[in-house]
């Protein structure tokens, strides 16, 4: 099993609002209900660690006056919280729109993710040994990521950057990384920091990966991930399933990556994709997280055998 998972990250207070349509510019809708979870992709990655077996430490910073709430959902799913800080600020809040389609859209007010104390990310990272795991996003400002990779590396463990959401400038990108994830969008988004063409996602996760010094994982939603080690590319088939909400599916994928980080990558990636797979088929973001018996399920279901069936005769049907 892999080491500890330690997440450096933001820590959301969401509410969902389902809805027929997303809105469009000037147009005013109704959502059908409202729902209020835990969020943001630090804290969901976390989570997905956590349900997956990995232990794991959250290091972010929540509202003094809100907080608390959001601690106790953490530790509610054996995520550790003790570098997890208390700021005058409110703690990062998300609207969440989602439509009949499964489509969303998300507005992110960082609030307490902005911030984040860099003596508690320095001594959690610190901290780290070879073997451990360290995951960060992009919801919280890229010195303090740049800070945690460059303090766990020096110590020995693995860093995975999930370049999400999509860096807009050359000094939002993370050095020390051993693994970048991104979907298509935030693949070309790095390539063009990089002084790259976008010229697909092959091409794209062979040059980023050159220029970064990194291995690559590339998420295509239903068309699987391509992963990128070694100068080797390699896809891995995501599983057929009726999507309802994909919210929080790339940060199941992520923290289920970084919990099965001591298998083959190919392999840690088809379990990250089952888990993302599961995930958009319920409702919400935290909440729609399997646990890892559902993900082994999934999993075991996938490569059973089809059997033909028999005709009464003891023959099989040709």
């Amino acid at each position: 099993m892999t080491g500890r998972v330690t997440v450096v990250g933001s820590v959301n207070a969401d509410t969902s609002l389902r809805l027929a349509a997303l809105p469009k510019p000037g147009e005013t809708v109704l959502a059908r209900e409202a729902a209020g979870s835990l969020g943001g992709k630090g804290a969901n990655q976390a989570v997905a660690a956590a349900r997956a077996g990995a232990r794991v430490r959250m290091v972010g910073a929540v509202g003094r006056d809100d907080g608390a709430p959001l601690a106790g959902a953490l530790a509610a799913e054996d995520v550790d919280t003790a570098l997890l800080t208390r700021s005058e600020r409110p703690s990062g809040r998300a609207l969440v729109l989602l439509d009949d389609a499964g489509e969303n859209s998300i507005i992110v007010v960082p609030g307490a993710n902005a911030a984040l104390d860099d003596d508690a990310v320095r001594r959690a990272c610190a901290d780290l040994s070879p073997g451990d795991v360290l995951v960060l996003q992009h919801e919280i400002p890229a010195a303090t990521s740049r800070l945690a990779a460059a303090t766990a590396s020096a110590a020995g463990a693995a860093v995975i950057w999930n370049a999400a959401p999509a860096p807009v400038r050359a000094a939002d990108l993370v050095e020390h990384v051993d693994l970048l994830v991104v979907n298509e969008h935030e693949l070309g988004a790095v390539a063009r920091l990089l002084g790259l063409e976008p010229a697909g996602a092959e091409a794209d996760v062979a040059a980023v990966a050159a220029r970064l010094g990194t291995d690559v994982v590339c998420t295509l939603g239903a068309a699987g991930a391509l992963v990128y080690r070694s100068g080797a590319h390699v896809r891995v088939a995501a599983p057929v399933v009726t999507a309802v909400d994909t919210t929080a599916a790339g940060d199941t994928f992520v923290g289920y990556l970084a919990a099965s980080w001591h298998l083959p990558l190919s392999e840690a990636v088809r379990r990250a994709a089952q888990a993302g797979a599961l995930a958009v088929t319920r409702h919400g973001a935290a909440p729609s997280i399997p646990t890892r018996a559902e993900v082994e399920h999934g999993l075991a279901a996938a490569a059973a055998p089809t059997l033909t069936p028999a005709t009464p005769n003891g023959r099989n049907h040709p």
